[in-house]
């Protein structure tokens, strides 16, 4: 360490014992600010003279008169109009020709010539087979570079305000067209109209009113029939298909009127098949009760087992009946008219008889069970009064049963065919209903696919029924008062505001999550970093980096690790120097506004103190070649550090190099101490930067002694060619 202070002490004593010495030293330290603060500040707001582009625009429209619309309109007249308000560029309103030829000697950037058919094409955009409209544009391409960029971008703004225009002038004339349909709404004709609309919507709506009504009463039904189906197994014989949901959308009510029929007859079927499933679980039951007391009190514990699980099934037929009378009840029976009552009852009192008698056959079994067990012998008398018990209860049954088939069932069919009246009605404003397909994978199913199904038709009845409710409540109070104002407040008293707003509906409202003040300080990362570069390779050819072996000329020699040292010494002071002057400069003169401004100074430190020691280390290590190295570096990170344009703009091998290249952390940490930092995306950066030492302090520290021989021999050559 000691050697390496000395070789820096000396050569700040030779760095100052000139006048020229420092003056060429304050150069090569201001050289750099000088880069940056002029590259900065010349683009500090290109963009806000964009208005000094002379772009000319020539029309010949020659305008169209539409069949539908009896007015003849120009549309190239209105975007010319549109063109002298418009401050975006300096718009040369002129002849087509003085247009191309202007554009041709460079006199205009660019120009727009707008067809003959052009307001024809735009008018007559909904015909079948019609194109695009087009604008011709012409571009003096070697002008300037980015002359041609920013006229295409006025051009697509000249395109969307031609659109918008267009879609104002089209919506304002059919707004205009309403305004004048709604002035006429309150004559007598009309009136008489939306008297007829209002009787028509109010039918329809108390029919679906009714049909959703329908629809949860046989959704009652549907859902106490599953239980007894699932006792009666022969009923898998019996039920062979079941009804697939309707396809097709829903359209004022027709497809639920149709699904709402469908529902009326699997409910029926459903009935029918409980009474059969309850009369077939009877006769089972007194099979069983025959083998039971036929069997004799030689297997009384058996028989007992068994009748215990006679009972059993038999509570369970009881519950089951008693929540299919209590259906009938509260469900069935507030949705059928008055008259239709007395046969429901008839259904209900047999289902009650039926429902007595089983409990009486229950309490019969329970105490044939209780016979048995104490040793009772007259097994006969229990057995008659079991079997005449269960012929009560099976003739209870078949009574209800009948009294459905014969009373209830033609009621329930005649609430089906007044939907299908309802369909028929509703016919001329609805779809197409697809057919119904049998798919037979179980009764059970089948019963509890239509309960859910008619559950939805429900709603979706009463739903329909409320939104037409609705509208009939607004057309009988507009009828009422008179008052058909409604539509003129949605257009409103100037229908070309409303035009205009739905021309351009969508806004931006812009907010910058790292605001930087123009884009002049958003160039200032990529400027700044060259310019260190520069610095740092100016650095390296002007002064000499083969210090001498003793530092003051006499004294112990050094060795070649501390004369490497040392020497970077005054380089680092001087890149320290070059890049304090930049980024302060970049504050205090041109105006950048850092969100971390030590932060920042902190930046151009440390990518000064890499810069310097990489080109150094090259420039100790090969020479002249290190130089040529340097500069070659130099070249690849003006576009491949990404500071002007993204990454994912250029070639994929500009991609590939970037993350090895010093100026790109430098650059993204310059970005960070500027805008604002994300987490630790600025340390990182930084971290990358110094990682660069790393490899260099290997090169001249070890690596460069094998090349010592290799560039003495390399100089003498160049030196004997009296030229370099």
């Amino acid at each position: 360490m000691k050697g390496i202070l000395l070789q820096f002490r000396s050569d700040v004593r030779r760095a100052t014992s000139s006048v020229m010495a420092v003056v060429v030293l304050c150069g090569l330290i201001a050289i750099p600010s000088v880069f940056t603060w002029f590259n900065v500040v010349g683009s500090w707001e290109p963009f806000d003279n964009t208005k000094n582009l002379k772009v000319a625009v020539a029309s010949v429209d020659e305008g169209y008169t539409s069949p539908l619309i009896p007015l003849h309109l120009n549309v190239g007249s209105l975007v010319e109009s549109a063109l002298r308000e418009n401050d975006q560029m300096d718009w040369i309103i002129t002849t087509k020709e003085d247009a191309i030829a202007g554009t041709e000697s460079g006199d205009y950037y660019a120009a727009m010539v707008l067809p003959e058919d052009f307001s024809e094409r735009m008018l007559t955009f909904y015909r079948d087979g019609s194109q695009q409209t087009h604008i011709d544009f012409y571009t003096n391409d070697k002008s300037n570079p980015l002359a041609p960029l920013i006229t295409s971008e006025g051009a697509d703004d000249l395109s969307a305000k031609i659109n918008s225009e267009f879609t104002k002038e089209l919506t304002d004339i059919a707004l205009s067209l309403v305004s004048s349909i709604v002035k006429n709404l309150d004559s007598a004709d009309s009136q008489a109209a939306f008297l007829r609309i209002e009787a028509h919507l109010s039918d329809v709506a108390t029919q679906l009113r009714a049909a959703s009504g329908t629809a949860t009463m046989f959704t009652g039904i549907l859902e106490a029939s599953v239980p007894l189906v699932e006792g009666g197994a022969s009923l898998l014989d019996k039920v062979e298909s079941e009804l697939s949901a309707a396809s097709g959308n829903v359209q004022e009510g027709l497809s639920a009127a149709e699904e709402a029929d469908a529902a009326i007859i699997r409910a029926a079927d459903a009935l029918t098949a409980a009474f059969a499933a309850s009369s077939t679980q009877l006769g089972n039951f007194s099979a069983e009760v025959d083998r039971v007391f036929s069997a004799g009190a030689d297997a009384a514990a058996a028989s007992v087992e068994s009748i215990n699980d006679v009972v059993t099934d038999l509570d369970s037929l009881i519950e089951q009946h008693v929540e299919l009378r209590d259906r009938l009840v509260d469900d069935v029976a507030p949705n059928l008219p008055e008259e239709d009552l007395p046969a429901l009852q008839a259904v209900i009192d047999g289902l009650n008889d039926a429902i007595e008698n089983e409990q009486e056959l229950r309490d019969a079994l329970s105490a044939a069970a209780t016979g048995i067990t104490a040793g009772d012998s007259d097994l006969q008398e229990f057995r008659a009064d079991i079997d005449s018990r269960i012929v009560a209860a099976q003739s209870s049954l078949d009574n209800a049963g009948a009294v459905y088939s014969n009373d209830l069932k033609p009621i329930l069919d005649e609430l089906a065919a007044s939907l299908d009246t309802l369909s028929a009605g509703l016919a001329g404003i609805s779809g197409d209903v697809s057919g119904l397909d049998a798919t037979a994978n179980g009764v059970t199913d089948v019963l509890e696919s239509a309960a859910a199904q008619n559950t939805e038709l429900a709603t979706m009845l009463g739903d329909t029924a409320a939104e037409l409710e609705l509208v009939v409540d607004s057309l009988s109070t507009a009828i009422d008062t008179g008052d058909f104002a409604e539509v003129s407040k949605v257009i409103g008293s100037d229908p070309e505001l409303l035009a205009t707003a739905l021309s351009d509906p969508v806004g931006i409202d812009r907010r910058p999550l790292y605001p930087i003040v123009s884009f002049g300080a958003g160039m200032a990362p990529l400027y700044s970093t060259l310019a260190l570069w520069v610095g740092a390779l100016l650095l390296s050819v002007t002064l000499r980096v083969d210090p001498p072996s003793r530092p003051f000329g006499s004294g112990k020699e050094l060795k070649l690790h501390e004369r490497f040292l040392g020497r970077y010494g005054l380089f680092a002071v001087l890149g320290l120097a070059q890049s304090t002057l930049v980024f302060l400069g970049n504050i205090l003169i041109v105006g950048l506004q850092p969100a971390h401004p030590f932060l920042f100074i902190l930046v151009g430190w440390v990518t000064s103190t890499v810069f310097t020691f990489i080109i150094y280390t090259l420039v100790v290590s090969f020479s002249d070649a290190g130089k040529a190295l340097a500069v070659f570096l130099l070249v690849i990170q003006v576009a491949g550090a990404g500071g002007a344009y993204p990454l994912v703009l250029l070639p994929d091998w500009f991609q590939n190099v970037s993350p090895f290249l010093p100026a790109t952390h430098a650059i993204d940490a310059f970005r960070a101490a500027m805008a604002g930092i994300y987490r630790a995306g600025y340390w990182i950066s930084l971290g990358w930067l110094l990682a660069f030492l790393l490899p260099m302090l290997l090169l001249g520290l070890v690596l460069r002694k094998p090349l010592i021989g290799v560039n003495e021999k390399m100089e003498s050559m160049l030196h004997s060619t009296k030229l370099m």
